[in-house]
């Protein structure tokens, strides 16, 4: 750590050395194991790396853009989405929202066209979470689109904020029932504590990063309505699939799924 507070950052070389040290350790030779392991500790002692800065360096980020941004805020189905897909991957999900500067007003439009989802975990997973979270948002935004269209039009026309609201409990129904799907799909280890660090590092601040607010009880007079759309929602996802990429073309394809 330097003088201003902030980790110094190791060389990758080294890391690099000591992971490889770490995959002998595992040989079936005793011999050859004990003194890959010895190495290993040496270069740890030297350098002054933890095992938890060792698998540190294999946590990365990737982004996906949010499709429902309004006031610098995602939809609240969208959110859940996204929280999903990070933690059936071992994941953690971080919101990156347009900060205009201070005294610079900046128009809604640019806002709602800045925010990000930010996963962090294992570099090949956070890849597969973002990658599964634009494919999944896609597919529920285009559902939810269609029930409205086909399901509210009538309401729509007498009372657009409640068809807007039924067309989000759709979303959230849809949402719960792909739930099972991805987590299955997914299944990696829990490496809650190692991410906690890179996020920790990577936002400069011991504050714990804001997570993505929880969904407040509906208020609405029409439950019922809303109830209906919810179970629509989960209907309308129960025969989705998920394909696992191999390649640049495969995640291509299921990009466009």
């Amino acid at each position: 750590m330097d003088d201003s507070g902030m980790t110094t950052p190791i060389d990758p070389k080294v890391i690099d050395k000591i992971k490889k040290c770490l995959a002998l350790a595992s040989s079936d030779n005793p011999n050859e194991a004990a003194t890959a392991m010895r190495q290993a500790q040496a270069l740890m002692r030297r350098h002054g790396v933890t095992s938890e800065a060792v698998m540190m360096s294999d946590i990365g980020e990737a982004e996906s853009q949010i499709r429902t941004m309004a006031r610098n805020n995602p939809a609240m189905w969208e959110c859940a989405l996204a929280v999903m897909v990070a933690e059936s991957f071992g994941c953690k999900v971080m919101v990156l929202r347009m900060q205009p500067m201070q005294g610079r007003r900046v128009s809604a439009k640019v806002l709602n066209a800045k925010g990000r989802f930010v996963f962090v975990g294992l570099k090949a997973h956070v890849e597969m979470a973002s990658y599964t979270t634009e494919v999944l948002t896609r597919k529920c935004q285009k559902a939810r689109s269609e029930f409205i269209r086909t399901q509210l039009e009538g309401i729509g026309k007498v009372n657009r904020k409640l068809s807007t609201k039924a067309g989000d409990e759709f979303a959230k129904g849809w949402v719960s029932q792909i739930t099972r799907l991805v987590k299955d799909f997914a299944g990696p280890a829990d490496l809650k504590k190692v991410i906690d660090g890179y996020i920790a590092n990577r936002t400069n601040s011991k504050v714990k990063p804001r997570g993505l607010e929880a969904d407040r009880p509906e208020a609405s007079a029409d439950r019922r309505l809303l109830g209906i759309a919810a179970q629509a929602g989960m209907l309308a996802a129960r025969d989705e699939r998920l394909y696992r990429p191999v390649g640049g073309a495969m995640v291509q394809t299921m990009l466009e799924a």
